[in-house]
C-alpha cells in the first residue's frame, strides 16, 4: 500500500480520431464554448481532496480561450488558447493532462468526449438546478470494459457544460468538477481579459503544454502489444524518485480523458511490491512482474484497462533496441 501511494504521488508530479458527428449534447457543449463569454467559480473534488478555482472564458474558435487561477492551497494559473496551454505554479511540479482538462473543463472536456464518442452511449437522465441555473443531466455510459462512465450536467438555456462526474461500475463518484456560480458576459474587453490577479501572486514557474493529442509518439525500450482501444502512449521518461536508489521508468498512456501511469523498476529481493489489484483513494492500481522488473499501473480506469496495459508490455530483445510507438488511429473500435 505504501509503495502504491508513493508511486501515485510520483505520477501526479501527463492520437485519437474525432467522431464524424458528435452526439447532440456534446455538440451543444462545443458550441457553447465557442460562442459564450463567462466567468465563475469552480470546485474540483477527488476523494477527500478539494480545490476551488476562478475561471474566465472568452469566446472563439477551437473552444475559445481560458484563464484559470487557484483560490486555495498552492497558487497556480493556467492560460489556454486553442490547443496551447501555459501553466504557472509556485513550485516545479509538473502539470499532467487530466489536471489541465479539469481546470478548463467546460472548454476541454467536450473536445475529448467528441473524440471518444464512439466508445460511449449518451442517454438523458433528468434535470435539476446547479449554480442557480436549470441543467439537464446526461449519462455517458461506456460501450466497453475499459472506461468508466461520466455524468454531465449542461445548462438548459445554452448547452454549456456545468458539471462532470467520473463514476465507476459500483456507482461511486471518483472525481467531479462543477460550477458553484456562473455569470454569462455579453462581451469581454481586453482590459478585463488581461486584468492581473488582485492578490499578490508569489513567484511562478511557467511551463508550456500542448493539448493536441494527434501527433503523439514515444520511443521506449519495451515491446508493446495490444492496448485497450483508444489508448496510446503519450510519453516515456526515466527518473529517480526522491530518496530512491535506482531509476524508475515511467510510461504515460491516455485515451484523451484518462491518463494511465506505468512504473517499471528492478524487482526487489526483500519487497515484492504490489501484486494484483488495489484501490488507492480514487485511483486504481495493478502490480505484476515482467522479466525481472516490477510493474505498477495506476489510473482512474477499470481494472481491466490496467491489467491489459500491464500484459501488453514485454521486455525488448537486445536486437530490437527501442520501439517507436504512435497514438492509435481512427480504426480503433470499441469491443
Amino acid at each position: 500500500m505504501k509503495r502504491a501511494l508513493a508511486l501515485l504521488t510520483f505520477a501526479l508530479c501527463g492520437s485519437l480520431a474525432e467522431a464524424a458527428s458528435p452526439p447532440p449534447v456534446v455538440q451543444g457543449m462545443l458550441d457553447a464554448a465557442r460562442v459564450l463569454n463567462y466567468r465563475g467559480h469552480v470546485v474540483q473534488i477527488e476523494g477527500t481532496q478539494a480545490q476551488t478555482l476562478y475561471l474566465l472564458h472568452r469566446a472563439g474558435e477551437d473552444a475559445g480561450e481560458d484563464r484559470v487561477r487557484s483560490l486555495q492551497g498552492a497558487y497556480g494559473e493556467l492560460h489556454r488558447t486553442g490547443s496551447k496551454c501555459k501553466v504557472a505554479l509556485t513550485d516545479a511540479r509538473q502539470a499532467h493532462d487530466e489536471a489541465l482538462v479539469a481546470a478548463a473543463f467546460p472548454s476541454l472536456l467536450p473536445q475529448r468526449l467528441a473524440r471518444l464518442a464512439r466508445f460511449y452511449d449518451f442517454t438523458p437522465s433528468g434535470n435539476g438546478r446547479l449554480a442557480d441555473r436549470e441543467v439537464d443531466f446526461t449519462l455517458a455510459r461506456p460501450r466497453d470494459e475499459f472506461r468508466f462512465a461520466y455524468v454531465v450536467a449542461t445548462d438548459a438555456a445554452t448547452g454549456l457544460l456545468m458539471k462532470a462526474s467520473l463514476v465507476d461500475q459500483r456507482g461511486q463518484i471518483l472525481r467531479q468538477v462543477f460550477f458553484v456560480n456562473l455569470e454569462l458576459l455579453p462581451s469581454l474587453s481586453e482590459t478585463e481579459w488581461n486584468k492581473p490577479n488582485d492578490g499578490a501572486a508569489p513567484p511562478l514557474v511557467w511551463t508550456e503544454h500542448s493539448l493536441d493529442l494527434s501527433a503523439v509518439q514515444a520511443v521506449i525500450p519495451w515491446q508493446v502489444g495490444e492496448l485497450p482501444p483508444g489508448f496510446g502512449i503519450s510519453s516515456y521518461v526515466r527518473r529517480r524518485m526522491p530518496g530512491g536508489e535506482h531509476e524508475i521508468e515511467q510510461i504515460i498512456l491516455s485515451d484523451g480523458l484518462t491518463t494511465i501511469s506505468v512504473f517499471i523498476e528492478p524487482q526487489s529481493a526483500t519487497d515484492p511490491g504490489l501484486l494484483g489489484m488495489q484501490r488507492v483513494a480514487a485511483i486504481l492500481a495493478y502490480g505484476t512482474s515482467v522479466a525481472g522488473k516490477h510493474i505498477t499501473v495506476l489510473g482512474a480506469a477499470p481494472f481491466a484497462t490496467l491489467q491489459q496495459i500491464a500484459n501488453a508490455l514485454t521486455a525488448a530483445s537486445p536486437a530490437a533496441n527501442s520501439l517507436t510507438v504512435t497514438a492509435p488511429s481512427s480504426s480503433d473500435k470499441p469491443q
